[in-house]
């Protein structure tokens, strides 16, 4: 079923000609009504990787691409988020609420500058729609706010591709099994003692080796995934050169590189599991 945005976004057509269902159409309306935060700084890359899952997902989609009121981007020109984004103060309810991670993890919240303006979006998100998905820096952000559990800075970053163990069974997990892979990429993480031991919040698939990947908060129909199932083939690879490049002497992604030199990429074959992790929590707490 297609995705539908209603302005002309640069994903539409790439993803267009990778043979998915996407559609600009200003006056069509999806049986779903989601809004997607983008806080990452390249707003471009996130909008297509997160878009090329939301596509193959079997519910008709209306997706509105969001930007906080008060804060300037400077990574991104302002006339590609005038174009293309809509503040977040306009969409006063959505059936599903998406807010992505940003390269933040070594920032304390409070020296973020828009952190005022994204606990204020955290109190009211649950007022707004049916369930709201927090995405990797976002979940461990909402998990301070809501819950009080502090992030642990890493000796290293955590960064690779992982098997995860399927901690208990829930809807959120529906047809995937224990084993199944996915990215992380992250340098610090929620404590996870606490985030385990918290009454109100439960695990769903973990990695040993890597952390939570997918807990919830069922009351509420908060969810949080940690890893990163949007990645592209190259995209851990291009986060370690980048670090590389720039002094930080960054450790090879680890279960990632198809060869002993680091040179041949895997396909991007956790994307597929992603679709149906979207599909559980779209069936699950976002579908009327």
């Amino acid at each position: 079923m297609p995705v539908i945005v209603h302005r002309p976004l640069p994903a539409v057509e790439i993803l267009q000609e990778e043979g998915l269902d996407i559609r600009f159409a200003p006056k069509e309306r999806g049986s779903i009504r989601l809004g997607f935060l983008n806080l990452m700084p390249e707003k471009e890359v996130c909008e297509r990787q997160w878009l090329r899952l939301f596509a193959q997902v079997d519910v008709n989609i209306e997706i509105h691409f969001l930007f906080l009121n008060r804060w300037t981007p400077k990574t991104t020109s302002l006339d590609h988020i005038r174009q293309y984004y809509s503040p977040v103060s306009d969409l006063l309810q959505l059936d599903g609420l998406v807010i992505s991670g940003a390269p933040l993890g070594t920032k304390e919240y409070d020296e973020v500058g828009y952190w005022q303006e994204l606990e204020e979006i955290f109190d009211y998100a649950d007022d707004i729609a049916e369930s709201t998905l927090y995405l990797c820096w976002a979940a461990n952000a909402a998990l301070y706010h809501h819950y009080n559990i502090p992030r642990k800075q890493k000796a290293r970053k955590i960064s690779g591709v992982f098997g995860h163990r399927i901690v208990r069974p829930h809807p959120l997990v529906q047809n995937l099994t224990s084993g199944v892979q996915f990215p992380h990429s992250r340098h610090a993480e929620a404590r996870q003692q606490q985030l385990f031991a918290h009454n109100e919040i439960q695990v769903l698939m973990h990695a040993p080796n890597a952390g939570a990947f997918l807990a919830a908060d069922d009351l509420r129909r908060r969810a949080f995934i940690f890893g990163h199932p949007e990645y592209e083939a190259d995209t851990l690879y291009k986060e370690f050169r980048r670090d590389f490049d720039k002094g930080l002497s960054p450790q090879a992604p680890e279960y990632y590189f198809l060869d002993e030199e680091g040179k041949e990429l895997p396909t991007a074959f956790w994307q597929a599991s992603g679709v149906q992790l979207l599909q559980n929590w779209l069936q699950a707490w976002v579908a009327k």
